[in-house]
């Protein structure tokens, strides 16, 4: 017998841990969004290569947040967010973002915004680029990475 189940046909099972988004508006004075995600799948990996020149490293990672799932939040674009009511909860991700793995810290002013950087924080990644991934006309997750 063949089984059709509910939402789109990927398996989230992997998407057990929790991250921490934050987006700062730096325009109009300062102010910080942070959002705690749980239920996101968070791989960073390190890449060393040695050539003539020497050994070269380079950081990369993958995060995939599911959008509107078993409960989830729902991704909403940064640029066009529109409230979608007070028992939705929402979430933005964009290129310049920061991410971090677990249950991070309160940033609440520029300083702290400044120094709040991959190169003295263990865990947090930068944003370089957000895709979409849709299903049935609908978002069903949001793959980043850097």
């Amino acid at each position: 017998m063949f089984r059709v189940r509910p939402g789109p046909p990927v398996d989230y099972s992997l998407c057990n841990q929790t991250v921490t988004l934050y987006h700062a508006d730096l325009k109009n004075g300062f102010q910080c969004t942070r959002t705690l995600f749980r239920g996101a799948f968070f791989d960073a990996k390190k890449v060393q290569t040695v050539d003539k020149i020497g050994r070269q490293e380079a950081n990369s990672f993958l995060l995939v947040l599911p959008s509107g799932w078993d409960g989830r939040p729902v991704w909403v674009d940064a640029a066009a967010a529109q409230p979608l009511g007070a028992d939705q909860t929402v979430f933005s991700l964009a290129a310049g973002d920061k991410v971090f793995l677990g249950d991070g810290p309160e940033i609440s002013d520029r300083t702290d915004w400044g120094n709040f950087i991959p190169a003295s924080v263990p865990g947090l990644v930068v944003v370089k680029d957000v895709d979409v991934k849709y299903w049935n006309a609908a978002v069903c997750h949001i793959e980043a990475g850097g």
